[in-house]
């Protein structure tokens, strides 16, 4: 995969804004009837995620995909700021900006001084049974599409390069067989408070999805163990990873989320 034609994701922390009395309901209320008018850059999506179990249950965080690395380069530069492409998209969509003023007397948004993370795909699961769309997705009429979104931080053996990781996991992606309706994404820091360090990104189809394989945080299910039995190749290949660097889970620190908000457009 060409590191410039792969996925860029950008992970924001979101904090409510206490002092003037803002409460989680009134945040989700907000960003769901009116948030979700703030456009994307073009190509991007956007999906507000709220904790729900992990090192920041109840916490919120945002997360911007972009299609590319050129595509993200051309919006936001590599210190987070917005480029002059990105400024005059603002410019020229006043409703929007208005928008996002008013989300910022609810919280904080996705600029800085906000403490973000900008990540490149290293590696992705291409045979993945979840259908490719926005992880939040909300028509009138229709029960809405809230996808869980696990973040799980990784830490290299010692002594293991970078460089040695990376070839692994490329290499072996291929073996890795996701539960039904969850996608596997290995992620890179390029960027911001995770510079140079991995994470697992799993894309869930829904809460229930996660709750029939993983109810609880570290536990499994009869359904989840009759998965890994069924699945001993991947389960060699995980081995194998965790003779490199930490695996998915405990006891790096991780939050899974649950989508509450995204771009409309």
């Amino acid at each position: 995969m060409s590191q410039l034609s792969a996925a860029v994701f950008s992970l924001h922390y979101i904090g409510l804004n206490l002092k003037k009395g803002v409460t989680a309901e009134h945040f989700e209320t907000f960003a769901r009837e009116q948030g979700v008018g703030i456009p994307a850059y073009p190509g991007w999506h956007w999906t507000l995620l709220k904790g729900l179990r992990g090192e920041r249950k109840d916490q919120y965080l945002m997360l911007h995909e972009a299609p590319s690395a050129q595509q993200y380069a051309q919006y936001i530069d590599r210190n987070g700021d917005q480029t002059a492409a990105a400024r005059d998209f603002w410019q020229l969509r006043p409703q929007a900006a208005a928008l996002i003023a008013e989300w910022k007397t609810f919280s904080t948004f996705a600029e800085r001084p906000t403490i973000f993370s900008c990540y490149s795909l290293v590696a992705q699961n291409s045979d993945s049974s979840l259908p490719e769309g926005p992880n939040y997705q909300a028509s009138r009429g229709q029960t809405a599409v809230a996808r869980v979104v696990g973040i799980h931080n990784l830490a290299l053996r010692s002594g293991v390069a970078p460089e040695t990781f990376e070839d692994f996991i490329s290499g072996n992606i291929h073996r890795v067989e996701d539960y039904p309706g969850w996608k596997f994404h290995m992620l890179k820091g390029q960027g911001g408070s995770r510079l140079e360090q991995y994470a697992v990104m799993l894309e869930i189809e829904s809460l229930d999805s996660l709750n029939a394989f993983h109810p609880e945080l570290d536990v499994s299910t009869e359904k989840a163990l009759t998965f890994v039995r069924e699945h001993q190749e991947s389960e060699r290949m995980y081995d194998e990873w965790r003779e490199l660097a930490s695996f998915s889970g405990a006891p790096q620190l991780y939050t899974d989320y649950l989508s509450i908000a995204g771009n409309s457009g």
